[in-house]
């Protein structure tokens, strides 16, 4: 029988539980100084053990915190069995090999894990600052808009409660991503899409070219069943702010046209 990831730690941990037992009730007859310190190593090795067990999917992500783990997982299995008299006796005359093995790994192992810490820390902050339905920017990343000068397009869904109402709420998370996708696919470089809204987006493009990028949006998703408005303002990131109010109260006129004229156009679908 294949042994379950969720079980692995907690018979590893029983195993050197029994050793660790075994050795300390035995350790005058194998010939251990001290059954505190053997105990002690023991425990601290089991313990950082089961967290490594434990958490080692996730430290893969991350491959200077999953190498620093994994050597200093050996400098305490390498403390451990230096408290064998046999092996003991054999790092007293080698006593440049027992400084690596033991007080180097410990300093490379805290070293690669500080570097990791800070790398797992970076990429946590960039994944605050994107949507998790969409993988779009979120409003987080508003302030670090990549032009200086550039058109903002404010995007709003029509119909998106009528269609999560209707269909459910699957089919309107669909429509979400098939429009962001849409929205990734027109941007170019220093080009930028946000979701800052259950059906809002924010798009930054370079100056002027906000109407080819929404002819762009139109040719992509033409015969599909999704409908828009949107307001343009031209800016800078000085002016962000007046530029959101501005292009979200002509995205708003947009859609009270709309209203009134149900258009139906394929120009008008996405």
């Amino acid at each position: 029988m294949i042994m379950t990831n969720k079980k692995m730690p907690f018979i590893v941990v029983t195993i050197l539980f029994i050793f660790l037992f075994v050795c300390v009730f035995f350790y005058n007859d194998i010939g251990f100084e001290s059954s505190s310190d053997l105990g002690f190593e023991g425990l601290t090795l089991i313990l950082l053990t089961y967290i490594f067990l434990t958490t080692v999917n996730a430290f893969k992500k991350y491959p200077f915190l999953h190498a620093g783990a994994c050597l200093l997982l050996f400098n305490k299995a390498y403390d451990l069995l230096t408290e064998f008299p046999q092996i003991e006796f054999y790092a007293d005359h080698f006593e440049v090999i027992d400084t690596l093995l033991d007080d180097g790994s410990l300093f490379i192992a805290f070293l690669l894990i500080a570097v990791g810490i800070t790398q797992m820390m970076q990429m946590l902050a960039k994944q605050t600052m994107k949507d998790e339905l969409t993988n779009l920017y979120n409003r987080r990343k508003l302030s670090e808009i990549k032009l200086t000068e550039f058109d903002l397009i404010y995007f709003d869904l029509n119909d998106l409660k009528k269609v999560n109402d209707l269909k459910g709420h699957q089919v309107g998370d669909l429509m979400i991503i098939r429009f962001s996708q849409a929205l990734r696919n027109a941007c170019l470089k220093q080009e930028m899409a946000f979701r800052v809204g259950g059906d809002e987006f924010i798009v930054t493009t370079h100056k002027g070219r906000s109407s080819a990028f929404i002819k762009h949006i139109h040719e992509q998703l033409c015969n599909e069943q999704i409908s828009f408005a949107y307001g343009i303002k031209t800016s800078t990131k000085d002016d962000l702010e007046n530029a959101l109010i501005c292009s979200d109260k002509r995205m708003y006129n947009m859609k009270e046209e709309q209203k009134k004229e149900h258009p139906k156009k394929c120009s008008d679908s996405i």
